[in-house]
């Protein structure tokens, strides 16, 4: 594209839409004309796109939380205008590199799960799927992280304070969502229903559209964030109080339903304002989608072929009876007819390990909250038990454990149960984390509905992880194999044919060394931390969280400075680099961050260790870390618990950009030692069938047993008490030396023998860079395309 028509575009947008000139404009001026010239190339493509999809069967997909990072190179590179756009850029005397450093991150959600979900939709549109995304605008993102004296401080993120640039509101698509009131028959022949529901509490579900841009396709695909905003009518007892204050006050709580996203680690408090926002957001999708149907004088009952809708968590749940209450209730659909439907239009992703992971409500507070959609639950469950009795006789057991009611004190409602009960297909997220939801999570759903049951292991976006992230990279692949890796990434198995070239390994090597230079300068400019480029990155960067057992990382470095402190000299100096944030109520989590930066403190103010090793912990993780991060590692650390891992994609990130893995027997690991080679992965520990069946595991024989160990907690009992806040930490070592939940005890021995072959191997850089290059080749079908593909084909129908 002519860069002169670029350049006039973002002189015009700087002046007209921002009221600014060259003398006048900041940075970040320049920032938002930059990507309303960008918004402007996309816009006609997006318009197109819907227009092209109107006769289509369309996906909807649901997510409560998605992590884009920046948005702006990433759009210019998918529209094709990034060379000419830079050049028009720089022609006046503006850095585009200062430009992108301008951006907030887009990053609605905490953690993973948000990850998979961006990738996901990126792949949607590169592939040209007919598909809409829904989720919520949250006013406040992701916390900010601190650390202050090694401990973790929270503070709010007030990503919208300066706009965002990417978001059109659409106020004519607003939707109504009711809470509390009460519930009338219709008809008092037809008991399930429909039903009336009135005096209720109204919110405003506003909508604000964001544009998702294929690879160079024409597709720009949409995600729709919904914002609450209250009723212009005051609450029904203001004529009792007539108290004109109290009545806004009490008006302005509607708008806390999107002010921030919930945590997940408690889900078994019950918090009103948790349950409101999960209905608030699964009732605007459907109305919206049920519009979406029939603006074009659709009828009705061909909406189940007409659309398929994806769930991701039992946190969207409540989508199913909303559904029912929509056709029933305002469509006039019989019930049969209705939840046939429903049970064609689901699907439900489910990333559970264990069923006391599992979200539950108490019955009371939805019959308080939410009195017709705990009247269609109650009609759902009925009618499904009813249908277990026909086919199983009397038995008690079986009907109690399919109940969508958990019986109780306290009765609770199984969401995840009625995500099962109402979707036609169920889908773990990696191998191993499926076979763990159809034998322990959902055995016995599993046994009365095997078919419901599929696997689709996650992927991650390579264009998003590999070529924006790292472009010397992509471009020496492209160079190397051409660039047809970028729309089919199994093209990448193409490399397997050079790891005898010695150029390319030599160019390989060299990509990675200044990649290690990048992010140590930015260590420097941003933390104000020193790290030698040419020491051996080993990195870790996750939620901290017990169950992706940091501590065992942790072990391995006080082992290792132990060692250095004996005399013994290193194979090679290694630096240990962190990264990830603590939900703000894990207090375990929390001490783990505590502890590294003890470990930190320690080691890297040693004169004799901080030569062969030093430790960092990056704060306030985001995707612009991880983008740097997943460049630069030489190894990466994949060692959560085998029990307790459902997928991750952080070990596919590393992969696509050379990086070699150490791997617990988990999640997708396990599938990433299959295809990319057990010999090019340092795989370690007990797999979870094993861990599952361990009896009376001991852990402080394992301790007595092993002089490493021993002596690295008595390094701990004796350091830690010298240190003004060292007790902190004493709950995190009780909890290994009392039970070890995650088994990083027993899994200490296999995982350090590992790390001793890691050492060995970096000292052949021939041998290292094969090694790198086959994880790069081998890492293709974790491809989030192929995901979406599966899902397409298998799931949606829509191929």
């Amino acid at each position: 594209m002519d860069y002169k028509y670029l350049r006039s575009m973002y002189i015009r947008y700087l002046r007209y839409f921002l009221a600014k000139d060259g003398a006048t404009a900041t940075t970040y001026d320049k920032f938002m004309a930059l990507c309303y010239a960008v918004r402007n190339e996309l816009v006609d493509r997006w318009i197109n796109t819907q227009r092209n999809y109107a006769d289509r069967r369309r996906v909807y997909f649901l997510s409560m939380e998605y992590v884009f990072g920046k948005s702006l190179y990433k759009n210019m590179v998918n529209l094709g205008i990034e060379e000419a756009l830079t050049s028009a850029i720089s022609s006046l005397g503006v850095s585009v590199e200062e430009l992108f450093g301008k951006e907030e991150d887009f990053d609605l959600g905490n953690g993973g799960k948000g990850m998979v979900a961006a990738c996901m939709l990126e792949s949607m549109a590169a592939l040209g799927i007919p598909a809409m995304a829904y989720g919520l605008r949250y006013d406040y993102a992701q916390f900010k992280q601190e650390i202050k004296n090694g401990v973790q401080i929270e503070h709010p993120n007030d990503w919208l304070h300066k706009g965002h640039p990417w978001e059109i509101v659409r106020p004519e698509y607003e939707c109504v969502v009711k809470f509390a009131g009460s519930c009338r028959r219709v008809d008092e022949n037809k008991p399930l229903g429909p039903y009336k529901w009135e005096n209720a509490e109204e919110v405003h579900a506003i909508p604000y559209d964001v544009p998702v841009v294929g690879y160079r396709n024409e597709t720009v695909n949409t995600l729709r964030l919904w914002s609450a905003r209250p009723s212009e009518e005051f609450l029904p007892d203001y004529f009792n109080h007539n108290d004109y204050v109290r009545a806004c006050e009490e008006k302005s709580h509607s708008g806390l339903l999107t002010k921030v996203l919930f945590p997940e680690e408690d889900v078994k408090r019950a918090h009103d304002l948790r349950i409101r926002q999960q209905y608030f957001f699964v009732s605007a999708v459907i109305q919206d989608i049920v519009r979406r149907h029939k603006k074009n004088r659709r009828d009705i009952l061909e909406l189940d072929k007409k659309i398929a809708i994806q769930l991701t968590g039992s946190r969207c749940a409540l989508a199913i009876p909303e559904m029912m209450r929509i056709l029933v209730d305002q469509e006039g659909v019989e019930w049969p007819k209705a939840w046939d439907m429903t049970k064609n239009i689901f699907s439900y992703t489910s990333s559970a390990v264990r069923r006391d992971h599992i979200e539950t409500w108490p019955v009371y507070k939805l019959e308080q909250t939410l009195p017709r959609i705990m009247q269609v639950i109650y009609d759902i469950n009925q009618q499904h038990l009813d249908t277990l009795r026909e086919q199983h006789g009397h038995n008690t057991d079986l009907v109690r454990s399919l109940s969508l009611i958990e019986e109780g004190e306290v009765k609770r409602i199984r969401l995840a149960d009625m995500a099962i009960l109402g979707a036609s297909f169920v889908n773990g997220v990696s191998a191993a984390q499926t076979e763990l939801l159809k034998k322990l999570v959902f055995p016995t759903y599993y046994a009365q509905y095997p078919d419901k049951f599929i696997n689709n292991t996650s992927g991650a976006s390579h264009r998003s992880w590999l070529m924006c992230a790292n472009k010397p990279l992509s471009t020496l692949i492209t160079r190397t194999i051409g660039d047809g890796w970028i729309r089919e990434p199994a093209q990448l198995e193409k490399l397997e044919k050079f790891t005898t070239d010695q150029r390319l390994l030599r160019e390989l090597y060299s990509v990675k060394t200044k990649a290690k230079a990048v992010l140590c300068r930015a260590l420097k400019d941003e933390l104000g931390v020193s790290v030698d480029s040419n020491m051996f990155f080993d990195v870790q960067s996750r939620t901290i969280h017990t169950s992706n057992r940091h501590f065992l990382h942790i072990l391995h470095i006080m082992h290792r400075y132990l060692l250095v402190k004996s005399g013994v000299t290193l194979s090679y100096p290694r630096v240990h680099i962190f990264a990830g944030k603590a939900s703000p109520s894990d207090f375990l989590a929390k001490q783990i961050i505590h502890l590294i930066n003890i470990a930190a403190n320690l080691i890297n103010s040693d004169p004799v260790a901080r030569e062969q090793m030093r430790v960092v912990f990056i704060p306030n993780f985001g995707v612009n870390w991880a983008e740097r991060l997943v460049c630069a590692a030489d190894l990466s650390e994949q060692i959560s618990a085998a029990t307790l891992e459902s997928s991750g994609t952080f070990n596919m990130k590393y992969a696509f950009n050379g990086s070699l893995t150490i791997a617990s027997r988990s999640g997708s690991n396990i599938e990433m030692i299959k295809k990319i080679g057990e010999e090019n992965v340092f795989s370690f520990g007990k797999p979870a069938d094993e861990l599952l069946g361990l009896t009376n595991y001991n852990p402080g024989g394992v301790i007595s047993s092993d002089e490493r160990l021993r002596n690295i907690f008595a390094l701990l009992d004796s350091y830690l008490p010298t240190l003004p806040d060292g007790n902190y930490i004493y709950p995190l070592l009780s909890s290994l030396r009392d039970s070890d939940r995650r088994f990083v005890l027993l899994d200490f021995s296999d995982y350090v023998k590992n790390q001793q072959m890691i050492d060995e191997l970096y000292q052949d850089r021939v041998l290292w860079g094969k090694k790198s290059l086959l994880n790069i080749a081998g890492a293709g079908w974790f491809s989030s395309d192929r995901t979406v593909n599966e899902f397409s084909t298998s799931v949606w129908k829509i191929l």
